[in-house]
């Protein structure tokens, strides 16, 4: 009988998709497969996509100040746990992996509880909180970036393995990807991403990327699905050679048609562009734990791979130029393309899952 695994977690993109691609791997391997996540965040809009049973859980985030609020988060954490027991019985869950953000901790604890066995995986250099309270139970711990073996509490053996990518990204070709949204697959294209979410710092470098005087370039542009009506009216008319997206679940074909990526730094964002070898400036978000995005676009900027463009430092005219130069520069877009290259792997999800079923699924 196939043993089951649940994974836990989600929030954004750089904690569902390499929990999906890791997802994969062990059903390839023969498991069956649920998630447990948030119903409102995009694991409940993507997982049900997929071929893996989706189950919501109450979400309890942390507060960042006050009493009450602290009260009343623990009496929801307690909540979540009892009610993420109930779901890991039913399910005769036989291993948990979460992936990060705050709603693997329910699922995780329970299974802490419960006695089944427990990994977690941090797909960025400074972990988050779910991750830090979940390594204080969690029988191994999984990592993208070896420094972060040491940020994290507890005892539990640590395997730094990468972010898992799911192989699909390379499943498209630049002519069929050109034709499908309505662009030239002979002219140089940029393609502008601000995370499954969108975001409004890497909109606004897009929009004036769009609007340049004599662009000798095509955008393609993934707004996130709250800023797309806002966009499309600050561009109608639209500029020529310039393609908006709320949302894109096909990242291949974006991918497949683009030159030069504009975009965040989260780390499975990152695993993605070094494993397909696509050139990139990045942008790091602020709002993250410890500005840990600037210290993962740091890494692909020392190998010669990105450009990195500070927030607080952002000057968006001298951006958008520095972009039509990269794309006016093809000895350079090949020099970058190959040192990401260098630094992808698209094996790490199958070999997460190895890994998982000699020490934890084989018995």
């Amino acid at each position: 009988m196939s043993k089951t695994v649940v994974l836990a977690g989600g929030g954004t993109g750089g904690h569902v998709y390499p929990a999906l691609a890791m997802g994969a791997a062990l059903q390839q391997a023969g498991f069956t497969l649920k998630y447990m996540g948030d119903a409102r965040r995009l694991e409940g809009r993507v997982v049900p996509t997929t071929e893996i049973e989706f189950i919501a859980i109450p979400a309890v985030q942390y507060p960042r100040g006050g009493v009450a609020g602290k009260v009343n988060f623990a009496f929801g954490l307690l909540k979540a746990i009892l009610q993420s027991r109930a779901q890991l019985k039913k399910l005769k869950a036989d291993f948990v992996l979460g992936v990060g953000g705050y709603i693997s901790a329910p699922p995780v604890l329970a299974a802490w509880t419960l006695g089944i066995p427990r990994a977690i995986h941090e797909a960025n250099v400074t972990p988050g909180l779910a991750n830090r309270l979940c390594a204080r139970v969690a029988n191994l711990v999984l990592l993208t970036y070896s420094a972060t073996a040491t940020k994290l509490p507890g005892s539990a053996p640590r395997e730094t393995v990468g972010c898992p990518v799911n192989p699909k990204v390379l499943n498209s070709t630049r002519e069929s990807a050109a034709e499908r949204y309505g662009l030239r697959p002979d002219q140089p294209t940029l393609l502008v991403v601000g995370g499954s979410l969108g975001a409004e710092t890497i909109n606004r470098i897009a929009v004036a990327a769009a609007r340049t005087a004599g662009r000798a370039y095509q955008v393609l542009h993934v707004t996130g699905p709250k800023y797309h009506d806002a966009i499309a009216a600050e561009l109608d008319p639209k500029p020529e050679g310039c393609v908006l997206v709320g949302y894109e679940d096909r990242m291949a074909d974006a991918y497949a048609v683009s030159d030069l990526v504009l975009c965040r730094a989260g780390s499975s964002t990152l695993a993605e562009l070094t494993a397909i070898g696509k050139p990139s400036v990045l942008v790091p978000s602020p709002n993250v734990t410890d500005n840990h995005q600037e210290g993962n676009a740091r890494g692909l900027e020392e190998v010669g791979a990105a450009i990195v463009v500070v927030e607080r430092e952002l000057n968006v005219d001298s951006t958008v130029s520095q972009i039509g130069a990269l794309l006016s520069d093809k000895d350079t877009l090949n020099a970058m393309a190959s040192s990401a290259k260098d630094q992808g792997h698209l094996d790490t999800a199958g070999q997460v899952a190895s890994l998982l079923e000699e020490r934890f699924l084989n018995a």
